[in-house]
């Protein structure tokens, strides 16, 4: 068969059933779509992804202790983290970070739920997190058990004001 007589019955078959050809092009239009969007979507979850990531800081390494049975021992103590820094070259921070439940932030007689971070003086270097106002608490605060905060600048806006 020709190549002529083998194009020409195709056409022919194409005229003859329409249905068919119809939904055969629909299928491909719908399988070529399909293929288009879910690779769009990946590629929009890799770049949430990758802004999570910078987010972060390229430099940042956390690790967490296994999660166990509340009230259980400690796994993972900021002197390991210490051990690490000194073990390994070229670490310029380490910040131990513990979050609980929001607390109750009282100042005259306002009163506020908030997220309080308990964490360590290396912490506006290792996140990355300038002050915009005042200072940081220093070791000599840690040592002699001062009873510091550092507040984000909207809740020290609620509290004192201007």
């Amino acid at each position: 068969m020709s190549f002529r007589r083998t194009l020409g019955t195709a056409f022919s078959s194409l005229i003859n059933n329409k249905l068919r050809s119809f939904l055969t092009t629909l299928g491909i239009i719908i399988g070529v779509a399909a293929v288009i969007v879910m690779v769009a979507v990946s590629a929009g979850a890799e770049a949430v992804i990758a802004e999570q990531i910078n987010s972060l800081g390229a430099n940042l390494i956390i690790v967490s202790a296994a999660r166990g049975t509340p009230g259980a021992a400690k796994t993972l103590v900021y002197d390991d983290a210490v051990a690490i820094r000194d073990e390994i070259g070229g670490i310029t921070g380490v910040a131990s970070e513990q979050a609980p439940a929001a607390q109750t932030v009282k100042a005259g007689n306002l009163i506020f739920e908030a997220e309080v971070l308990g964490t360590t003086v290396d912490f506006p270097i290792v996140r990355d997190a300038p002050i915009s106002d005042g200072r940081f608490f220093n070791d000599s605060e840690i040592d002699g058990a001062r009873k510091v905060v550092v507040l984000g600048s909207a809740l020290a806006k609620d509290l004192f004001g201007d």
